[in-house]
């Protein structure tokens, strides 16, 4: 959201230019006004304001020194200012100013003063594009590279379905990962077995670091790789032949090439991180590519191979044959990542309220079989898995009270390998349709009590502040989102909500007070009676005068 500040000490014209650009609803953009340079700075000192819309001469502070203010608030402030001279001195001030937008004369009329803005608002957003495209790729990019390399590296480890890879070569040119999408990759585990002497976290993760890149400059010679950290003592290695060995020697000879090559650097691997770092690592490489599609399931059988061999914890140098005989005995592991990620996904749509959550359950479903796995040992992994979402998610939900009035979670307590798998999937379907309607509950009767609250300070507030951004410090929301909230919500503007509280109030004091209309005015919030005038004779038809007259009539001729 911009916010445009108007800064003049004649009310009247501060009046007439929040009323026009109000009227002109220009996109996410919220219009407040003030009546001296001292208001301004309050203003100033509480939110950031994108535009200053400001009168030169003013009593106490006039717009040159209320510039210096701005700028040293808000140095991306543009300033337009505006007089009703032609004043060459402060206009030759101004232009000197990198701040000033532009100097106008208040006779050059609305429409000028309206198109210097709106060319204003599009500098704002050249300039910002500008600023951060280049700041970003020349200056920051760089610097988050890596980061963003590791995020996009481990969520390959995570995705399901052809969906998910169409646009994986987009992906991996955005952040600079050499790798082609149409190629297969060949994954190796790195694991950190004994960590000698260094005992700190903070040290810990430096020499993960460190291993990472004696990896990745060893295999680099002759292959593209880039690793990634898997887990506090594990690296994951993503290895394709180079560019130029594919074209050299072709895509057969070439993986030929680039396999014998890693596995022949293994050793060396192992010996940098003994000598140079102090570490016992043992490295579990795939004994061919896979498709990105497969890499889960090959760095799952990659993972579970340290723990299944003997010599646990012993610098272990071991090429995987994942397509021989092994791959049984990743089945387990394979399931079991992927109701994990099924079951965070159903987790996150509970606590929106979304039925999209049955679609995860469906497939945990499908997962695990309708009578569940044979295996005791994963029958009671996914048992606890589920378990353990659910209790999670009442939790977070602050359902915990609740569940223990409307709904008996007890029965987890006793599931067991031995109970009948499907009234264990019917306990969780309907425990999961607990959660969603009391959720919805929750999120309904949380937006009535936000909505309650609004209508409730305007109401007290009509003769205050009244600007978007004080009503959305009430009830502590962005106002650009509480705008869009509010008119999803109730159909109309807030400001139109407002519009009609100030009649009904102005209706109010009219006939049940003899206040004069200076009075009403200002408790309405109106700084100039002439203002209010105009305001209620367009929204009622009539003068607050001649309205009065009218009612007071009319009920004397009935008595």
């Amino acid at each position: 959201m911009r916010r445009m500040l108007i800064v003049d000490d004649e009310p009247l014209i501060a009046d007439g230019l929040y009323t026009y650009f109000a009227k002109a609803d220009i996109e996410d953009m919220e219009i407040l006004k003030v009546y001296s340079a001292k208001q301004a700075l309050e203003w100033l000192d509480t939110v950031k304001v994108d535009i200053v819309l400001s009168d030169i001469c003013m009593p106490g502070m006039d717009g040159m020194q209320l510039i210096q203010e701005i700028v040293d608030r808000w140095p991306r402030c543009k300033v337009i200012l505006l007089t009703g001279h032609n004043e060459f001195e402060y206009a030759h001030q101004a232009i000197r100013n990198p701040c000033v937008a532009d100097y106008l004369l208040k006779t050059e009329g609305m429409e000028k003063i309206r198109e210097t803005v709106e060319q204003t608002l599009k500098q704002i957003a050249r300039e910002n594009d500008f600023r951060y495209q280049a700041e970003w790729f020349q200056e920051k990019m760089p610097k988050a590279l890596p980061q963003l390399q590791r995020q996009l590296l481990l969520d390959l480890l995570k995705r399901r379905g052809a969906k998910a890879w169409m646009n994986l070569q987009e992906e991996f040119d955005a952040i600079r990962l050499p790798f082609r999408a149409e190629l297969a990759v060949l994954p190796m585990l790195l694991r950190i077995e004994e960590w000698g002497s260094y005992e700190s976290q903070s040290d810990q993760r430096l020499l993960c670091y460190a291993a990472a890149n004696i990896a990745e400059e060893l295999l680099g010679d002759k292959a593209a790789v880039k690793v990634a950290e898997l887990d506090s003592r594990s690296l994951v290695c993503y290895i394709q032949p180079h560019a130029g060995q594919l074209q050299q020697h072709g895509l057969e000879q070439g993986w030929e090439r680039t396999i014998r090559f890693v596995m022949g650097t293994l050793e060396s691997i192992q010996q940098s991180c003994r000598d140079c770092l102090r570490l016992s690592v043992s490295i579990i490489a795939a004994n061919q590519a896979v498709q990105w599609g497969g890499l889960q399931q090959s760095v799952n059988r990659l993972g579970l191979a340290v723990f299944d061999s003997p010599g646990y914890g012993m610098e272990k140098l071991m090429r995987l044959d994942i397509t021989g005989e092994t791959a049984g005995l990743s089945l387990r592991q394979d399931k079991l990542a992927a109701a994990e990620l099924l079951l965070e996904h159903m987790k996150q749509r509970l606590l929106e309220g979304s039925d999209d959550w049955m679609c995860s359950f469906r497939q945990w479903v499908e997962i695990t079989g309708e009578g569940g796995p044979d295996d005791p040992f994963l029958r009671l992994r996914l048992l606890h898995g589920i378990a353990d979402m659910s209790l999670r998610t009442v939790q977070e939900a602050g359902l915990s009270e609740e569940a223990g009035r409307e709904h008996d979670l007890a029965p987890m307590l006793h599931f067991n390998i031995h109970t009948r798998w499907s009234d264990i999937i019917a306990f969780y379907r309907e425990t999961c349709q607990w959660i969603v309607l009391r959720r919805r509950d929750s999120c309904r009767h949380d937006e009535s009590h936000i909505l309650m609250n609004i209508h409730h300070y305007i109401k007290q507030h009509l003769d205050g502040d009244l600007s978007l951004t004080r009503i959305a410090q009430e009830v502590s929301l962005n106002p650009s989102y509480l705008s869009r909230w509010y008119k999803k919500v109730t159909g109309r503007g807030i400001s139109d909500y407002i519009l009609e509280r100030r009649v009904e109030k102005s209706k109010e004091l009219l006939l049940g007070t003899t206040l004069r209309m200076q009075d009403i005015s200002g408790q309405l919030g109106f700084s100039d009676q002439h203002y209010f005038f105009r305001f209620f004779k367009k929204a009622v038809g009539c003068t607050p005068q001649e309205y009065r007259d009218q009612r007071k009539g009319a009920a004397e001729t009935k008595m």
